[in-house]
């Protein structure tokens, strides 16, 4: 499972994501939202060959077999048209595209699987705001950039292993917690896996990768592909681990869950979309 790979981005590190693909062969693949920067098509679109090589090697997977679940962001909210939806999908037989997915680890644990933008109020009622702050913060990710590769020369480095974008992923970081700190971020998400029947939720979004226990329930964030490089990956013995290109993995080892911890609510893979009460309610509370 993996979160904001921003391609199209000219700070998306596809070629490590790439690398980062080729090391499995899933059954199933969750793509959880801003896979496309499609903010960038009118203003700095950036397509690399890495880019075509991404998808070619989805493709290729989704040919032989493997599932591939794309929930669409607020960079990528182009898919949450119905027509083109249905369109894509009808191309892609291995395809499915929706706000949300249920995902059931071979323990019978129940994730919720969405983005995460429905759930930020700056993005819901003040999205200007946030497009002039992904602006200025591509400008920062150029800096860092000049900034890593100067050093890199002072040592007489082609390139060093430690994160290009290290001081922007701190940064960020810093932002996105004041962020979630604010909007309730992540009270607000988990409630409405509880609602849903769900033993946590997997989201991304704030391109802050974690994973925290919480009131009975487990809160994953898959990161991002521009300053991090983290993924979800479910091992076939249960095992859930945060994958991280620049630091240690992270483990969540679920027990197998007991007869008495099952929901008697069966719900199927594929949800209810968000209903517009539910989405007004999420507004008025950000307002509030």
């Amino acid at each position: 499972m993996v979160s904001d790979v921003h391609l199209g981005c000219k700070h998306s590190q596809a070629s490590e994501f790439l690398a980062f693909l080729q090391r499995f062969s899933p059954e199933a693949v969750y793509l959880v939202g801003d896979f496309i920067d499609a903010w960038k098509f009118n203003t700095a679109w950036h397509w690399s060959a890495e880019c075509n090589e991404v998808i070619a090697h989805l493709m290729s997977w989704s040919r032989q077999g493997t599932q591939l679940f794309y929930v669409p962001g607020n960079h990528d909210a182009f898919l949450r048209n119905p027509l083109f939806r249905s369109g894509l999908m009808s191309e892609n037989q291995g395809l499915r595209i929706a706000n949300e997915f249920v995902f059931v680890t071979s323990q019978g644990w129940r994730f919720l699987v969405t983005h995460g933008d429905l759930f930020d109020c700056v993005e819901s009622n003040a999205q200007w705001a946030s497009k002039g702050s992904s602006a200025f913060y591509d400008g920062c990710l150029s800096l860092n950039r000049r900034l890593h590769r100067w050093r890199c020369s002072k040592r007489g480095e082609s390139e060093h292993p430690t994160n290009p974008y290290g001081v922007c992923a701190l940064l960020k970081d810093r932002v996105k917690r004041c962020i979630k700190f604010v909007s309730n971020y992540e009270s607000k998400i988990m409630a409405h896996a509880r609602t849903s029947h769900c033993d946590g939720v997997i989201c991304g979004h704030i391109h802050t990768p974690d994973i925290i226990a919480s009131d009975s329930m487990w809160y994953c964030n898959t990161g991002d592909w521009v300053e991090n490089c983290t993924g979800l990956v479910e091992r076939h013995d249960g095992q859930i681990r945060l994958v991280q290109r620049y630091a240690e993995d992270r483990v969540l080892d679920l027990p197998k869950k007991s007869m008495s911890q099952k929901s008697d609510c069966q719900l199927p893979i594929e949800p209810q979309p968000l209903t517009v009460a539910v989405r007004k309610r999420l507004s008025e509370e950000c307002a509030a």
